[in-house]
């Protein structure tokens, strides 16, 4: 097990956590996750997540050459990765994603001999007063990242927004042939926001249930559980999720046998909040508007798939918190290599949640993803850390 501060470039800083198979670095700029890697069958040790070209390296945007294009585009600048959004994606507030955050104390776990970090960032804007603190956790044997994030309202008036969960990906692990699956059974799309610029490929506002079976702007049904080769579209999928405890959504490379999870769980007493609704953000070389593209209407530059959890859809404020308020979610990673060829190649029937992970099947085919399901070791470490952030014993 390792754990360590990096610094990386123009004074940000980094964490890096690793069980010896699977590795991640968090940066403080936004909390944002960079890495999740692991080795593939061929030795390589590969990351899942997209680090867009246009993704700045400099110590802000107010410092950066060109700060005055990226002054109304600050969440752009720190664009990819895996992040945590709130109270919503908008630069317009202080949000968890365009702030930084402070690393309060990282070690090791006796009890799971697993490495934790906690870091916190605050929020003392007029009407939009919050802290968020998060632990990070990672245990021996699991290809997992284990998140916990608590929100208070620290206002005097209730707070809302939206908190989502968003990881984005691309190559190696997006190519044509990747597919989708997830515990959600209800699906519409939404049509492209007035900031962006493109073509959508299924049809807005109109319910189905099946992946495979989405219907085609330009009419008929498409897959939008396969990757298909570059079709110059951009589509944002919001997909309801049942009353299972646990809810997951997947993409597995079927060429590289990898697999990458993300999955959460239901809130589990007054104190905790789920996520109602998975995304599914495809972009087939569709954003023609900067820096996606080099100018706008200009081509694509940026292939690449956004799998994550939210409270409701894109703009709303549905979530709320009482002044004084302080609730907590919990969420799961995890980057793999599947051993199981047949699997990998067509792909699972169902997934069987048990205590120790993962069970995907096929027919006779099955492969173990281990896994903590209850969030039993994130739980009790996270409570620990918060209740001494909250009496002051963060030094």
């Amino acid at each position: 097990m390792d754990i360590r501060r990096l610094s990386l470039w123009e004074g940000r800083n980094a964490t890096y956590m690793s069980n010896g198979s699977f590795f991640t670095v968090t940066e403080d700029q936004g909390e944002i996750t960079l890495e999740l890697s692991v080795r593939n069958g061929n030795g390589a040790r590969v990351s899942s997540l997209c680090l867009p070209y246009f993704r700045g390296t400099g110590s802000g945007v107010m410092s950066d050459e060109n700060g005055e294009w990226w002054r109304m585009r600050q969440g752009l600048y720190q664009a990819g990765g895996m992040y945590f959004s709130f109270p919503s994606g908008s630069d317009d507030l202080i949000s968890t994603t365009n702030t930084y955050w402070t690393v309060r104390r990282y070690g090791t776990e006796e009890e799971f001999g697993g490495v934790w970090k906690y870091s916190e960032m605050k929020s003392r804007e007029v009407g939009n007063k919050y802290k968020v603190g998060k632990v990070d956790l990672v245990l021996p044997g699991h290809n997992v990242l284990y998140s916990a994030y608590s929100i208070t309202n620290t206002g005097e008036e209730v707070l809302s927004g939206n908190p989502q969960l968003t990881a984005v990906l691309s190559a190696p692990h997006v190519e044509k042939g990747t597919y989708i699956n997830t515990s959600a059974r209800e699906f519409s799309v939404f049509p492209l926001a007035f900031r962006e610029s493109g073509v959508n490929r299924f049809v807005p506002g109109q319910l189905f249930s099946d992946l495979k079976k989405a219907p085609l702007l330009k009419g008929g049904i498409g897959d939008a559980s396969v990757v298909p080769a570059p079709t110059g579209t951009y589509d944002y999928i919001m997909g309801r999720l049942g009353e299972d405890s646990v809810d997951w959504i997947t993409a597995i490379n079927p060429n590289d046998q990898m697999l990458f999870l993300l999955y959460t769980q239901k809130a589990q007493n007054e104190d905790e909040f789920s996520l109602p609704i998975c995304t599914i953000g495809e972009n087939w070389y569709g954003r023609m508007d900067a820096p996606w593209a080099l100018f706008d209407g200009a081509t694509p530059q940026i292939r690449s798939l956004s799998l994550g959890f939210t409270y409701g859809e894109s703009g709303s404020r549905n979530f709320s918190l009482a002044p004084g308020e302080t609730r907590t979610c919990y969420f799961g990673a995890s980057y793999s290599y599947l051993d199981n060829q047949r699997l990998s190649s067509l792909g699972f029937f169902t997934n069987e949640i048990r205590p120790e992970g993962f069970i995907l099947k096929r027919t006779k085919s099955l492969s173990l993803v281990s896994a903590d399901t209850s969030f039993k070791a994130l739980r009790k470490i996270s409570k620990r850390l918060f209740f001494r952030a909250q009496n002051g014993e963060n030094q």
